[in-house]
């Protein structure tokens, strides 16, 4: 996803699938299949960036209530709003408000897919139902997609590439969620669905943290080592 610094302005989610906007959910699959058959990292013609960006659309446009959100979103970017003063802002200040949206998407779109890796593995590790782990994932992934502009920011100056701004702020996320978590557990006394918790915290930062570079990583507060911190293990 570019920056929104660019000068060259930020393709819309149904223009990277070349769909319309109103296309059906039918067209929308068949052109995300088209794509993903060209552009696959695995294919002699892929590429791994532009396959990263085909997904983020997919993720936004596949889910009904998240393509809502992100319709509203589209039409208030393209629609100025007056100001007090009469006059519309600059245009540029509304790509701005619909590239962090999509950077709030790419966010969500990363947690969920660590969270769906973490509760496979740890449900075949530990032997307990999967239910279990996934009934832990909504809250920390709402968590992961607040305060999006300030994450960016210090994402940034963190050092995180353009391209890895949604993943560090999914990182970033993940410490902000842990923090009354383990805090709460502490005083309260450690139960055995906070253990899952943890286990599954530690798990996602390591799915994530696979694709960044690791002295952003560390600039980011590092694995917070939930597991650990909550029983002084760490499996």
């Amino acid at each position: 996803m570019e920056d929104p610094k660019s000068e060259v302005a930020n393709p819309s989610l149904y223009e990277q699938l070349g769909v319309p906007i109103g296309s059906t959910q039918e067209s929308l699959q068949r052109a995300y299949r088209r794509l993903a058959l060209v552009h696959h990292p695995d294919r002699q013609s892929g590429d791994s960036v532009l396959m990263r960006q085909i997904n983020d659309a997919w993720f936004v446009l596949s889910d009904p209530v998240r393509r809502a959100e992100y319709d509203r979103v589209l039409k208030n970017a393209s629609s100025p709003q007056p100001t007090d003063s009469g006059f519309s802002p600059p245009q540029k200040l509304n790509r701005k408000a619909a590239w962090f949206a999509g950077i709030r998407l790419q966010t969500l779109r990363l947690g969920d897919e660590a969270a769906t890796s973490a509760t496979h593995a740890l449900s075949n590790r530990h032997q307990v139902p999967r239910t279990a782990y996934e009934e832990l994932v909504p809250p920390i992934i709402r968590v992961l997609g607040q305060n999006i502009e300030l994450r960016v920011q210090l994402s940034r100056k963190a050092g995180a590439a353009p391209l890895d701004l949604g993943l560090a702020s999914a990182l970033i996320g993940l410490n902000v969620y842990c923090v009354p978590f383990l805090r709460r557990s502490l005083e309260d006394g450690v139960r055995h669905e906070d253990v899952l918790r943890a286990q599954l915290i530690d798990r996602m930062w390591d799915n994530l943290a696979h694709g960044i570079n690791r002295d952003v990583e560390i600039k980011l507060g590092g694995n917070p080592r939930a597991l650990r911190s909550l029983t002084g293990r760490r499996i």
